[in-house]
């Protein structure tokens, strides 16, 4: 789920998911890379025969997978954006019964989202869950399409399908990095990173099987999760000798140099303390006493930087100022 506005990734190895994705500029395709070409008619019967097999037995029990109520599922999918499947799976039932619904969820202010949503990270996320219930509110209810889901605030394609399929019964192909892997590599021995997102999509549609979205795509994540990680664990994966990855000898591509700063240096870590403050005071501090109290003279940085990073954060709705110079989590 990108509820899209948030920072969006994958669900990452063991169950966080991180949507899309597409193939980098220059990027070479390798041979057996799929492109438009539709996946073995024979291969893919018998990798969903060994898939939906496998789940049966292995599936994981995951609180969300209990329901198919649309909130419910929103929820899940945005707790589980960059954030490890059992952690999330910890999260659910506390944030549920805090805000059981849309209505509950759209009636608070952002302070009391925020509140609840403290060790999660990424902030914007909770706000981007209540901009959409109060949008379904509005509105009377779910939009019942795809495309209708994605116009939801915060919503893009990935979370849309996501509830479609896991809430609503449609057939249709959420593709996260899992399922994009699971896919490319055992269909067309290719590695994701060599397909576009609009291509990983065709792809899972091509091998999605009628009346079976659900389970098969949960079948997916899973052998995703326990197997076909970024570095593979082959040994028990429902696939085994029918991967064309496996078959060709591919290995996993080196692993890209770390582009961001290490989180201790980062924004981001500045900005959580921040929230995390402000949300153990109602009443607000002031600038220097939230400085002091998230110890902002640890940064080694210019003059004038915490200043600027909370304007970033008013200017986010993330927190607010009043009009003696308090700084507060966001009441309306």
């Amino acid at each position: 789920m990108s509820v899209e506005a948030a920072p969006s990734g994958g669900r990452a190895p063991g169950g966080g998911r991180a949507p899309g994705g597409g193939r980098a500029p220059g990027a070479a395709r390798a041979p057996g890379a799929p492109g438009a070409s539709p996946p073995d008619v024979e291969l893919l019967a018998a990798v969903r025969a060994s898939v939906l097999e496998w789940f049966g037995r292995s599936g994981r029990d995951l609180p969300w997978r209990r329901t198919r109520d649309p909130y419910s599922v929103l929820v899940a999918e945005v707790l589980a954006q960059q954030t490890q499947a059992e952690r999330a799976a910890e999260a659910f039932p506390r944030f549920l019964a805090r805000f059981p619904d849309p209505e509950a969820l759209a009636s608070a202010t952002p302070a009391e989202v925020l509140r609840e949503w403290q060790g999660l990270g990424y902030n914007r996320r909770a706000l981007a869950l209540r901009a959409c219930a109060k949008a379904v509110v509005d509105r009377g209810g779910w939009p019942a399409t795809v495309q209708e889901l994605a116009a939801l605030p915060g919503i893009g394609p990935y979370t849309a399908r996501a509830v479609a399929c896991f809430a609503m019964g449609q057939d249709v192909a959420p593709v996260d990095t899992n399922v994009a892997r699971v896919l490319a590599r055992s269909l067309h021995g290719a590695d994701p990173s060599q397909l576009s997102q609009a291509e990983r999509q065709r792809l899972a549609d091509a091998a999605l099987p009628s009346g079976r979205a659900w389970e098969w795509s949960s079948a997916l994540m899973d052998v995703g999760s326990a197997h076909c990680r970024p570095r593979p664990r082959c040994e028990g994966c429902p696939i085994g000798v029918r991967c064309r990855w496996l078959a060709l000898g591919a290995t996993a591509p080196p692993p890209r140099p770390r582009a961001a700063a290490p989180f201790s240096t980062s924004d981001r870590r500045w900005r959580g303390a921040v929230v995390r403050v402000l949300a153990a005071e109602p009443e607000g501090l002031d600038e220097p006493a939230l400085a002091a109290a998230v110890d902002a003279g640890a940064a080694t940085r210019p003059p004038g930087w915490f200043h600027a990073l909370l304007s970033r954060l008013e200017a986010e709705g993330l927190i607010a100022r009043d009009p003696g110079g308090r700084l507060h989590l966001p009441r309306t």
